[in-house]
């Protein structure tokens, strides 16, 4: 069995834990995630894609390694352009917000048959919430992974309506009912916001708007 990191093992189960048809996998890398997908579900499609070659010609040395070459089909391929009718998950990964919601937002006629995406932001959860619920999905699962000195939020989006208040979106509304499993991570995100506060001149825009997050931030840790 392959091993692969907390985060990926967290992103692979929020996708095993529903029945799938077809996964890609956007952005693959090393393609290990793809890997473990098929060590524990055999019988799913999967697409590892990378706009790059240099990471599509390790994914293929790793693929090899684990006898999946006739399983896992590898494209080089930008975001979404062109996938298959029965890929119905869709993972992005490593990405930054802005990267992330403009695939979805560009291809956005690919994501017909896509029932859910599984994705984990490098950068602002606030914006890839929003964007993604604009786009006909609410949100299913949060998880919460700290890694290697960083931590990284993996949200499950499915396709659906529902209205979150601008606080929902900027905590996570199901990461706050588990602060179990968040309070460290929103404990970071407070401490660190307060100390960059502190260096920004009064008046300024930006101030304004770490002042509002800190108190959302201050308001979930003392539910606790």
């Amino acid at each position: 069995m392959i091993k692969i990191s907390n985060r990926l093992t967290t992103i692979a189960n929020l996708v095993l834990k529903e029945k799938t048809n077809g996964v890609i996998d956007v952005g693959c890398d090393h393609a290990l995630l793809d890997i473990y997908l098929l060590q524990n579900n055999n019988n799913i499609k999967i697409i590892a894609s990378d706009i790059n070659k240099l990471p599509l010609e390790s994914a293929k040395k790793n693929i090899e390694k684990y006898s999946f070459l006739n399983k896992i089909v590898l494209k080089e391929k930008d975001g979404l352009l062109g996938i298959e009718n029965d890929i119905d998950t869709v993972v992005i990964s490593g990405m930054g917000e802005e990267t992330i919601t403009k695939i979805l937002k560009r291809d956005k006629s690919y994501l017909k048959n896509v029932n859910r995406l599984i994705i984990s932001s490098n950068t602002n959860n606030y914006k890839v919430r929003r964007d993604i619920i604009e786009l006909g999905y609410l949100i299913k699962d949060e998880k919460v992974v700290f890694e290697e000195g960083k931590y990284y939020v993996i949200i499950e989006f499915t396709k659906g309506f529902k209205k979150y208040t601008n606080k929902e979106l900027y905590i996570g509304p199901i990461l706050k009912n588990d602060l179990n499993l968040s309070y460290n991570y929103y404990k970071y995100l407070f401490d660190k916001k307060s100390e960059i506060i502190k260096k920004i001149p009064d008046g300024n825009k930006e101030k304004e708007k770490l002042k509002k997050e800190i108190k959302l931030l201050e308001e979930t840790l003392l539910l606790k």
